[in-house]
């Protein structure tokens, strides 16, 4: 496989972007969904997230676009 071709360096950047979104989403679900705002976790469940970037994933799911 040629690494450097375009092909394979866009199929590898979708894979890791869908990667991603799925664990946003689940990550959502989990700890997001059906959680009352004054249970919400400030903290990251996950030792490879800091709290800081759980924080950010938190104030993006707390605006009314992604309440829809």
């Amino acid at each position: 496989m040629d690494t450097e071709s375009k092909p394979v360096k866009y199929a590898c950047a979708d894979l890791l972007k869908c990667a991603q979104r799925q664990m946003r989403y689940r990550l959502k679900k989990a700890y997001f969904n059906d959680v009352p705002a004054n249970q919400v976790r400030t903290t990251s469940p996950l030792k490879n997230m800091t709290d800081e970037q759980w924080l950010e994933l938190v104030k993006t799911w707390s605006t009314p676009k992604h309440k829809v």
